[in-house]
């Protein structure tokens, strides 16, 4: 873990008692804040900027700041940082209270409705931001259908989220429209269309995804002239922006990346490697709290050095 102070900071935090009263919002001078992340970051001109306002984080004594990243060639970052209530301390990176899930701000975060399987009550919630048009996705999806249902029954619940990424995958936002239209009609054929797309991945285009889905669609005893007329009016567009908002405050940067239990795993594991986080969380110590409340798939902004 890294920890970058912006200004000058103590390098301990002081532990955290559960009733502490609120201090004010920090007030920002975002230009200024702009120019300094740009220099302690390396963030290039072509880089646009847009701040959140700071709201409270899980830690008493320090804000939540969303920045907003965006380029002229359509890539989108957000980035997270904890801003202490005077407004002049940030810390970059993870910060920890050992009387809570070190995942505690990720979980405050995660979606938790959507087209899962699994038992709702599972000790293992494991949540998948993914692209339909994503090859590597293609293979994770594999791993997760062949092998967590069939070892894991009653230990994991999986959540499919949409994270289409426009700027590389030209019919993946229209994808995901589709599968929310068919899971509309049938949520158990949403999980059908979802292995029969990647399966066909290699053969879908933008021009022929409309036809290819309604074909899936007769095939599978839809209703194909309801589902033509949702995927023409784009009825579904919101959900997909309502996921792709929730990926991007989990500071989701490409895909597939999965969150088990709150923490966050970049990449197409292989079987072997999920199963290893899996045992990791359902065997782990009762001293550390459960979270609960009391390349071709990757975006990335210009820095220096790297376009």
């Amino acid at each position: 873990m890294r920890i970058n102070w912006l200004a000058l900071a103590a390098v301990f935090v002081p532990p955290m008692v559960a009733a502490v009263t609120a201090p004010p919002v920090p007030v920002l001078d975002k230009a200024q804040l702009e120019q300094y992340l740009r220099y302690a970051e390396g963030f290039t001109q072509d880089v646009h900027f847009k701040f959140d306002e700071p709201v409270p984080s899980p830690y008493p004594g320090f804000y939540r700041l969303t920045l907003h990243l965006t380029t002229d060639a359509g890539g989108k970052l957000d980035r997270v940082y904890y801003l202490t209530a005077d407004g002049q301390k940030l810390v970059n990176g993870s910060l920890w209270d050992l009387k809570m899930s070190p995942f505690a701000e990720s979980l405050s975060h995660m979606p938790d409705s959507g087209y899962g399987f699994g038992p709702e009550d599972a000790k293992v919630k494991l949540v998948i931001f993914s692209d339909f048009q994503c090859p590597y996705c293609r293979e994770f999806a594999k791993v997760v259908r062949d092998n967590v249902a069939q070892k894991y029954p009653k230990d994991v619940r999986v959540l499919f989220v949409d994270f289409p990424i426009d700027s590389l995958h030209p019919w993946a936002r229209a994808a995901a429209e589709a599968s929310h239209c068919v899971g509309d009609q049938n949520p158990a054929a949403f999980w059908a269309f979802h292995d029969w797309i990647f399966q066909h991945q290699a053969e879908v285009k933008k021009d022929n995804l409309r036809e290819k889905v309604l074909g899936f669609a007769k095939d599978q005893n839809l209703d194909v002239a309801k589902l033509q007329t949702c995927m023409d009016t784009h009825e579904d567009a919101a959900a997909i922006e309502a996921n792709l908002a929730a990926g991007r405050q989990l500071q989701v940067s490409q895909t597939p990346t999965f969150f088990i239990n709150g923490r966050m795993v970049p990449g197409a594991l292989p079987w072997p490697s999920l199963d290893t986080v899996i045992q990791l969380e359902l065997h782990r110590p009762a001293s550390i709290p459960d979270g609960k409340k009391a390349d071709c798939c990757q975006v990335t902004v210009p820095v220096i050095g790297k376009k």
